[in-house]
């Protein structure tokens, strides 16, 4: 079955691909797809779907100031947010930032953002395959070709499930709001992972006599004026926060599971891991090396800043899928390459890995996509294929039971990549046949760049102002580095400050 309007000509084989999410992975993705119709002596034509279930593109990024009728905010992006990554890799390859770069600040707002990804959209002719307002409530694998296949024949190059995806949604700028239903060969879950939020379970919570909320609930740091709060989780949004926070709070407690002193910076207090919460609402904090104990009893606000859980809603035990995602875990299973599921791969999970520079990863993950169906239609003249479906499955199961690239690894960190996305990125170059000496100089020229950023981060003390975030860069990639423009963190440590 063809769309309406649809012209490709008869001799090329049409697939219908599905989106779920109009954020930054989806339009990545689309991008890819589309951009794949386009190519000369193509053998496959692409009609894509996104479906996104707010009236705009942007996903996380786009920012809605908190409901009047107190109802608590949903979205983690908050009102004073930039990022903490300079735009010069926070950027899809084939669309850098414009502006002059001399002058401009490398570390944008929320609102740069998604005026960035409007551009971009506007720019590739996306727009035109985006469903607004559409919320998918279904997903189901509708046929499952080599289920009752023999071993030997999963182990052929010749026996591969690509099954063909049901997607159910709801239009909700209906006003009697209809279902709809499509059958597709190839669905891409591009719905971001910020929006169920995980708090760890602390003993003695309900003793707390205080407000408790989680950082996506957070917006407004004149909302803890003169107040004592206690931020929860000391990565990327406690820091920020309890920074905010500390510039109008009486005190601010930023508990670090890795902090094994207290430690006094102003009115921001480090402390080590939050312990329990006694019977008289006193909160007792302990490290890891000697189990030392601090307490304090001033606190007016908990924030958990301890990050997300992975939600798939419209996956269930219908969806004649497996899948696991266990809420705690942040572990999403069974995935080859953190992307594709091992038994189906014309179903693919976008932006799994975090700790990551989101963009341009989207973007080769979406490439690698695009060039497993593109190679089955003729093109193989470089792509990578996957592996038969048992060295998948067990290829996997190695990733599930891993705990991540770190040495120490556990459960949560499954999907962490930090300064193993580099190799992971080559990984997916190659497997859509293109990594070449100019892809190398691109991820090399990212990866400089993050780690000088990621080095002037790491050296603020909590509560100190956040003057990394005036570094500005220029790109080299062809030296593999970059060009500081103005840092006045070196102007800073010349000054002996």
């Amino acid at each position: 079955m063809q769309f309406a309007g649809n012209n490709q000509e008869d001799d090329k084989s049409i697939k219908r691909i599905g989106i779920i999410g109009g954020g930054a992975a989806g339009l990545a993705t689309a991008r890819a797809f589309l951009h794949a119709n386009d190519a000369k002596h193509a053998h496959v034509q692409f009609e894509v779907t996104v479906l996104e279930a707010r009236p705009s593109i942007g996903g996380v990024w786009k920012y809605d100031s908190p409901s009047t009728n107190q109802q608590p905010k949903s979205r983690p992006m908050y009102r004073n947010l930039r990022t903490n990554l300079p735009k010069e890799i926070m950027a899809y390859r084939e669309f850098p930032w414009g502006g002059n770069d001399d002058m401009t600040s490398s570390y944008v707002t929320h609102a740069d953002v998604h005026r960035y990804l409007e551009n971009y959209a506007n720019k590739f002719n996306l727009l035109t395959c985006i469903h607004f307002g559409c919320t998918v409530t279904h997903l189901k694998v509708v046929n499952k070709e080599n289920h009752n296949a023999s071993n030997e024949e999963k182990k052929s190059d010749d026996c591969e499930s690509w099954p063909q995806i049901s997607l159910e949604w709801i239009d909700n700028d209906n006003t009697t709001n209809r279902s709809y239903q499509q059958t597709f060969d190839a669905v891409c879950i591009c719905n971001g992972h910020y929006a169920i939020p995980s708090s760890p379970a602390l003993p003695g919570l309900t003793n707390f006599r205080g407000k408790v909320l989680h950082a996506i609930e957070y917006d407004d740091p004149n909302d803890f004026v003169g107040k004592t709060v206690l931020c929860v989780g000391a990565r990327a949004s406690g820091a920020d926060i309890s920074r905010e926070i500390g510039g109008v709070a009486h005190r601010v407690y930023l508990s670090d599971s890795t902090c094994e002193e207290m430690q006094s910076f102003g009115n921001v207090v480090q402390m080590p891991r939050t312990k329990s919460i006694d019977e008289n609402g006193t909160i007792h904090f302990a490290n890891g090396k000697d189990d030392k104990l601090w307490s304090v009893d001033d606190v007016d606000t908990i924030i958990f800043c301890s990050g997300y859980d992975y939600s798939f809603p419209f996956i269930n035990d219908e969806s004649n899928l497996e899948l696991m995602a266990t809420p705690g875990e942040r572990r999403v299973r069974p995935l080859y390459e953190q992307l594709w599921h091992a038994h189906h791969p014309s179903l693919t999970f976008l932006g799994i890995p975090h700790s990551v520079v989101p963009f341009p990863l989207f973007e080769l993950q979406a490439a690698a996509i695009v060039s497993q169906w593109t190679s089955k239609f003729g093109d193989r003249s470089s792509t990578v294929h996957l592996p038969p479906l048992l060295e998948r499955i067990a290829a996997a199961d190695r990733d599930a039971n891993s705990g991540g690239p770190k040495s120490k690894g556990r459960v949560v960190d499954t999907h962490y990549l930090g300064s193993h996305q580099w190799d992971y990125c080559r990984k997916l170059a190659t497997i859509a046949g293109i990594y070449d000496d100019a892809m190398e100089n691109y991820i090399a020229t990212n990866q400089a760049i993050y780690d000088r950023s990621s080095m002037e981060r790491k050296s603020m003390q909590p509560g100190e102002r956040d003057s990394y975030r005036e570094t500005r860069f220029r790109r080299l990639d062809g030296e593999q580095s970059y060009e500081l423009l103005y840092s006045e963190m070196q102007k800073e440590t010349a000054a002996g400050i």
